[in-house]
């Protein structure tokens, strides 16, 4: 399970470049801890962060992590099912929301007080965006808020008004994440050895 970094380079050239004529999904960019989990079988078997450090245990605290997911086919085969989310504070500020997550990770005996995990990706799926986003949310995992458009206008008036405090203004968020919502574009335009060409990071 490989945790990729987003790129924060130019919007317009990425847009131009990557995106073009494609529907974009936003989402805001949680400030936590990024965290990948595991299902075998439909049971949460691994937790790991970005470094790699195995965190089954405090990840078992969280109270809106499910432990087991629901009887669907994916779910349950044989094939092991890899998410991608993140652990987060809510109701906190940027700054404290990473420090507690990253905080609940080091301790001994974590307990998850005050802390949520949000789902956003099925890692290696090919499916649309919005096709494994309701798939993340049918086994019962929090989700990030969705915001769709096929213009860079208004991906660019979003990241303004994210900016100004107008835009998911409560949560924790350092910035807002643009992915495509294609999966065959997504395929086509594949990752590199440190981040996906189908995302990017709109940051301050």
């Amino acid at each position: 399970m490989k945790l990729l970094n987003l790129d924060n380079s130019c919007f317009s050239e990425w847009w131009a470049d990557k995106a073009r004529n494609e529907t974009m999904i936003v989402q805001p960019k949680f400030d936590g801890c990024t965290l990948g989990l595991r299902y075998q079988s439909g049971t949460l078997v691994a937790a790991f962060t970005r470094s790699g450090k195995d965190v089954l245990e405090a990840a078992r605290t969280i109270c809106n992590l499910p432990l087991e997911l629901p009887e669907d086919g994916q779910a349950v085969s044989e094939d092991p099912v890899e998410i991608r989310g993140e652990l987060y504070g809510p109701n906190l500020s940027r700054t404290k929301s990473q420090a507690l997550a990253a905080g609940h990770l080091r301790k001994k005996n974590p307990t998850g007080a005050g802390l949520s995990f949000v789902a956003y990706e099925i890692l290696g799926s090919t499916n649309d965006e919005i096709e494994d986003i309701k798939r993340l949310e049918s086994w019962f995992f929090e989700i990030p808020p969705i915001n769709r458009t096929a213009d860079p206008c208004q991906v660019k008036k979003w990241h303004k008004e994210w900016l100004a405090g107008e835009l998911f203004e409560n949560l924790p968020c350092d910035g807002i994440v643009v992915k495509v919502a294609s999966g065959v574009t997504k395929q086509k335009l594949g990752v590199t050895s440190k981040c996906p060409n189908w995302a990017i990071a709109l940051k301050g």
